[in-house]
């Protein structure tokens, strides 16, 4: 009965080593593809950014020159965010008010969709492997089970094969030392399901 246990328990140790070893593949290769989009979104925002600060000096040289067509027309191309930031900064009167931001992109209509995008693939990105080590670490442990299993039908198989008594009931105890402690640790882990 023990040898029995003790390799259905091996088995399905194997089992579900194999299942997490899996799920930390995906969820790893997840976290690796987040990680890409957020660069590609933090690199999109500081292009955005580029772009914005040239449309903005041109602006600012026409507007405070007197080119208000001019300053119209950078205006008008420019991203919707930045055009609302500068219609507010404007509206401070920052060459009047020394208080005035500096700038249209201290003001709170001034954003960067992508840099929030950023911060979301990343924390996503971040969730996705620390799940990933979670995953490897369940693995881990339903593989070390696996070999605890194995350790006790080992002992119990040798323990028909000798004559002295106290070695096998030594043998035996070690057997179900290792079947419990297995036991006991297998039925608190996480399953996994195929697919």
């Amino acid at each position: 009965m023990l040898m029995a246990l003790a390799t259905l328990g091996s088995a399905w140790s194997s089992y579900q080593a194999s299942l997490w070893n899996g799920i930390q593949t995906f969820l790893l290769s997840d976290a690796s593809r987040l990680s890409r989009e957020a660069h590609e979104k933090a690199m999109m925002a500081s292009q955005q950014r580029s772009l914005d600060a040239a449309l903005f000096v041109q602006f600012a040289r026409d507007y405070y020159s007197g080119k208000t067509d001019f300053a119209q027309f950078f205006l008008e191309r420019s991203r919707p965010e930045l055009r609302e930031a500068i219609k507010a900064w404007v509206a401070t009167k920052p060459a009047k008010d020394p208080n005035a931001p500096t700038t249209p992109f201290a003001m709170p209509e001034y954003k960067v969709p992508a840099e929030a995008q950023d911060v979301d693939l990343s924390a996503q990105s971040s969730t996705a492997h620390d799940k990933a080590q979670k995953a490897n670490l369940t693995s881990d442990t339903y593989s070390l089970l696996g070999v605890l299993f194995t350790a006790s039908l080992f002992l119990a198989g040798l323990v028909s094969g000798i004559d002295d008594r106290k070695a096998r009931q030594v043998l035996l105890i070690l057997s179900i030392s290792a079947m419990v402690l297995a036991a006991t640790v297998i039925v608190r882990l996480p399953l996994a399901h195929r697919g």
